[in-house]
């Protein structure tokens, strides 16, 4: 009786495992299709946020319910401690699934903002004009907010008013786009984190100069403060 127990246990981790891979695959697709609709970035970003509940409850605590109710009353039944070793793979399981998790939600979020950005950096590309003079206009296309230009024609001061979803990208989505990029550093971090020693800090300051350089990239004109973010996020996440 014991061995067909732990047979049946083995079997329901992995089919719960194959499961879970399923779902964050099927869950990635609809957050980014979501997307297509009328591209509201934080409608597909509340949407990934309720498929990760989703995943959660439906597939990640099916774990803790089946061996509460099913499989521990009968292994302890069965009589012997060899439940607590068998309990010990569901715990291990659940937390490595909580793992994957954050880094599937990580990755998504940084494709789900490749997706936006690559949608909503069209709108700056198109003919500006001053207002005074009707002369075209030089925009920035790396602030995403609204500024002033001068007509190099007139002289007049205009005010460019970005669009609500360009001037999106300069707040949630080039943070994620820049963590997207830093994916390896990223994952090299949480390695150093599971190691342990001296490596781990050295980890967490290659993974944020690298996030910074990302973002320096799609937002020049944070440069300036580079290194003082740098070891703030460095600060908040040792």
């Amino acid at each position: 009786m014991k061995e067909q127990l732990i047979a049946r246990w083995d079997t329901f981790l992995r089919n719960i495992d194959k499961r879970f891979e399923e779902s964050l695959a099927h869950g990635e697709q609809a957050v980014l299709e979501s997307l297509e609709e009328n591209y509201d970035y934080y409608t597909s970003f509340r949407t990934l946020m309720a498929i990760r509940m989703q995943i959660d409850e439906s597939v990640i605590r099916k774990i803790d319910t089946t061996w509460q109710q099913q499989v521990l009353p009968l292994m302890q039944a069965d009589g012997g401690h060899y439940w607590a070793d068998e309990s010990h793979k569901g715990y291990h399981a659940s937390d490595a699934m909580h793992e994957r998790m954050q880094l599937w939600l990580y990755i998504t979020e940084g494709k789900l903002s490749q997706k936006y950005y690559d949608h909503a950096i069209e709108l700056i590309n198109r003919d500006f004009f001053c207002t005074q003079c009707n002369a075209p206009l030089q925009v920035k296309k790396d602030l995403f907010r609204a500024h002033y230009i001068t007509c190099n024609y007139c002289s007049a001061v205009n005010t460019f008013e970005p669009e609500t979803k360009y001037a999106t990208i300069g707040w949630n989505v080039v943070d994620n786009l820049a963590a997207l990029y830093a994916l390896q550093e990223y994952k090299a971090m949480l390695q150093a984190r599971k190691n342990g020693g001296d490596v781990y800090p050295k980890a967490v300051r290659a993974y944020c100069e690298k996030y910074f350089d990302e973002r320096i990239k799609l937002m020049p004109h944070t440069a300036d403060t580079r290194e003082q973010d740098i070891e703030k996020k460095v600060n908040l996440t040792l």
